[in-house]
């Protein structure tokens, strides 16, 4: 952890939104991204649950299998839930023993994001790792693990040229524009001008390689995605009933006869933190304090509904959407038409701190949007990508 800066996250972060415009909120004053607890030792540690949770792999009696769930953080300790239930805290790998059929697996780092369900195999192990990349924004949540570096490309040569030449050339170019007189002047101006129309030439191939290298990215993510799944995770696949869709979703539900859908993206960010440091030896209890799975109701029908991405069918017209998240409720109106999809973003705030030997939660900031989405774009890697991440 050397460099960072124990100050970074403050004690009182209520007033820290109230002073830090552009630092913790955006113009609008909501705030930008989790501030979670990092810690030194972040080893795992098994969560007493009515599940049989243990760092060694055991024997699953009949009619049960094994979940092996690979938890690697970056600098946080992530909390692991099976059907809503936490099991471990920490960075590290358990195994849990859970009854033959499907269960929903999730983990909450400095945010919640998507569940993963997975079926367990009477006898059978199945893993799951969920990996937290530097930057504690970038989570992959899946069967397999995912490189996350980019793919090599030339393209990144030529986008560093064509910045260095609007950063610093055009500067330089006008700078000598006004002294033609000067050979050197002149030297640097036909440069410039030779260095630009090289560079024109190639943009159609920059857009070329791009939708190639994310073409590549998708091709490398896709044996970590799960499929979407309908509600109840047991029950049949029939087009109308809402399905978890997933983080990164490779496809989305077919539309069922008739219906639109509304597609919710709901993401919940943690903020944390222990007597003003923002770094800590260690403190599972706090890290711990799961985020509970928001309340949605549609035209005030409740639905299944996790943090994450999720697709309700819905028959066209006029709907309104009720959200509540620890305490705080947002609605908003929307309008769905026939085969196509309204998306709306969910994002809520989630505050606590330890204060001497108690946790102190804080008030919960919820804010609820309507986004762009075309179904269009998932045939699209680069938008795709782009939409998704």
């Amino acid at each position: 952890m050397q460099g960072f800066d124990r100050k970074a996250i403050p004690r009182d972060l209520d007033a820290s939104y109230k002073r830090g415009t552009g630092v913790y909120a955006d113009a609008l004053g909501r705030p930008l991204r989790s501030k979670p607890l990092l810690h030194r030792d972040a080893a795992v540690e098994v969560i007493p649950s009515p599940y049989a949770v243990s760092t060694t792999r055991p024997v699953a009696p009949e009619g049960s299998g094994v979940l092996e769930l690979v938890l690697d953080a970056a600098a946080t300790m992530p909390v692991a839930a099976v059907d809503g239930t936490p099991v471990a805290v920490g960075d590290g790998t358990v195994f849990v023993v859970l009854p033959a059929g499907p269960h929903a697996v999730d983990v909450q780092s400095g945010t919640a994001s998507s569940p993963v369900v997975v079926r367990i195999e009477d006898g059978a192990t199945v893993a799951l790792v969920w990996r937290e990349e530097a930057d504690r924004l970038t989570v992959r949540f899946g069967p397999e693990v995912v490189d996350a570096m980019p793919p090599a490309s030339r393209v990144y040569l030529y986008e560093w040229a064509v910045f260095t030449v609007i950063i610093c050339g055009l500067p330089f170019g006008a700078v000598n524009a006004f002294s033609l007189d000067s050979t050197g002047s002149r030297i640097v101006l036909i440069a410039l001008a030779v260095l630009i129309i090289g560079l024109i030439p190639l943009a159609p191939w920059r857009k070329r390689e791009r939708a190639r290298l994310a073409a590549l990215r998708l091709e490398r993510q896709g044996p970590a995605q799960s499929p979407p799944v309908r509600y109840p995770w047991d029950g049949p696949d029939v087009a109308d009933r809402p399905a978890l869709v997933g983080d990164r979703p490779a496809s989305l539900p077919a539309f069922a006869p008739g219906h639109g859908a509304l597609l919710l993206r709901a993401k919940a960010h943690r903020h944390l933190w222990k007597d003003g440091d923002g770094v800590v030896v260690r403190d599972p209890e706090l890290a711990g304090l799961r985020t509970e799975p928001p309340r949605v109701r549609i035209d005030g029908f409740e639905q299944p509904a996790t943090w994450g991405n999720w697709w309700y069918p819905l028959r066209p017209g006029e709907h309104t959407v009720e959200f509540e998240a620890e305490g705080a409720v947002e609605r908003l109106e929307f309008t769905v038409a026939e085969g196509e999809a309204a998306a709306v973003q969910a994002e809520a705030h989630v505050r606590a701190h330890r204060e001497a030997d108690a946790i102190v939660r804080g008030d919960t900031r919820l804010h609820l949007a309507h986004e762009e989405f075309r179904p269009e774009w998932m045939d699209d890697p680069a938008k795709r990508l782009a939409y998704w991440n």
